[in-house]
C-alpha cells in the first residue's frame, strides 16, 4: 500500500491512503520485523551459556519480558514514522481511520466522510485464522504475542508452520515451557523433509514438547487465568499460561464493503484479480496476501 501509493504520487496522482492502526504492513508492523527482533534478543540466552565454557562468569543474569518487548514495539513506532514521513514527503493524504468501499469510486471512513477516487486500490493484506472451537477467544495469535503484559510460564502453540516454530523457539529460550501441538504428524509441510527432520531434532534436544495428530478440541479458562487446552486424540488434556494459534492466515475482508458492489472472492475468501491485479470491478484493484 505505502508503496503503491508513493510510485503512484511520483507519476503525478493525487493519492490518499486510509489506514486504520500504523503505517508499514505485517512485515513491520507485526510480522517479520519485530519477530525477528524477538528471535535476537532470545538468542542471548545461548550465547550467556555458551560464554561459560570460554571461560566467562556472567553473575545474576536474568531476563526481563517488558524490557524485550517496549523495546520492540518503540521500534516498530519508530518504523511507523519513517513510513509516515516517506507518505507526506511524497504528498500522499493519510486518513488514520478505517475506510470501506461504499461504491465502485467511492471510500466511506470511519468519521461518515465520503472520498470518491477514480481507482481505489485494496492491500489490506492477511490476518491469523483462530479454530472455530470452544474457547478459542482465551488463545492469542502472533499479533497479540507482540504486547503480551507477562511471559507465560507455560505456552502451548497450534499448529507446525515457521510461525508456530519460530516462536516455540523464541519462547522456550526466554524461560516458557514449550509445546508445539499439531493436527498432523509433522512440522513445516511442504518444506525440505531433511530440514524439517533436522529442526524437529533439534527443538526436542533443546527442550520443545511436540504433540502429533492432536486437533484442539476445546479451551477451558480456569480461576486462576491458567488455561486447559483439550484434544480430540486420546492424549490428556495440557495445562498452560497461554494458547497462541499459528494455524495459518486469511485475506482481511471483514467489514471492507466488498459484496455490497459486487467485487468478486474465491472459496478461501481472497479478492480474485486479473493479470494486471484488477478485480472484476473495473475500478478497484486488489494486491498482496489480500
Amino acid at each position: 500500500g505505502v508503496r503503491a501509493a508513493r510510485i503512484a504520487a511520483s507519476h503525478g496522482a493525487r493519492v490518499a491512503v486510509a489506514e486504520e492502526y500504523r503505517v508499514g504492513g505485517t512485515c513491520v508492523i507485526r510480522g517479520c520485523v519485530p519477530k525477528k527482533m524477538l528471535v535476537y534478543g532470545s538468542h542471548f540466552a545461548e550465547d550467556l551459556e555458551d560464554a561459560a565454557r570460554f571461560g566467562w562468569t556472567i553473575e545474576n543474569a536474568r531476563f526481563n519480558w517488558a524490557t524485550l518487548r517496549d523495546h520492540v514495539l518503540a521500534d516498530v513506532e519508530r518504523l511507523n514514522g519513517l513510513y509516515q514521513t516517506t507518505l507526506d514527503s511524497n504528498l500522499v493524504t493519510t486518513f488514520h481511520e478505517r475506510a470501506t468501499i461504499s461504491g465502485p469510486e467511492e471510500v466511506t471512513l470511519a468519521s461518515g466522510k465520503t472520498v470518491s477516487a477514480k481507482v481505489i486500490l485494496i492491500a489490506t493484506g492477511g490476518w491469523p485464522v483462530l479454530p472455530a472451537i470452544p474457547g478459542a477467544e482465551h488463545g492469542i495469535t502472533s499479533n497479540e504475542a507482540f504486547h503480551l503484559k507477562e511471559l507465560p510460564r507455560r505456552v502451548v502453540i497450534a499448529g507446525g508452520g515457521y510461525i508456530a516454530n519460530e516462536f516455540a523457539g523464541i519462547f522456550h529460550a526466554l524461560g516458557s515451557a514449550v509445546t508445539i501441538v499439531n493436527r498432523s504428524d509433522q512440522i513445516l509441510r511442504g518444506y525440505d523433509e531433511e530440514i524439517r527432520n533436522r529442526l524437529l531434532e533439534i527443538s526436542k534436544a533443546k527442550g520443545i514438547a511436540f504433540r502429533f495428530n492432536a486437533p484442539f478440541e476445546k479451551i477451558e479458562k480456569s480461576a486462576d487465568g491458567s488455561l486447559l487446552a483439550h484434544f480430540s486424540d486420546d492424549g490428556a488434556p495440557i495445562a498452560c499460561d497461554a494458547v497462541m494459534f499459528a494455524i495459518g492466515r486469511t485475506p482481511k475482508i471483514d467489514g471492507l464493503g466488498l459484496e455490497s458492489i459486487g467485487v468478486a472472492q474465491s472459496d478461501a475468501g481472497a479478492i480474485i484479480v486479473d493479470a494486471a491485479n484488477r478485480t472484476n470491478v473495473p475500478s478497484i484493484y486488489a494486491v498482496g496476501d489480500v
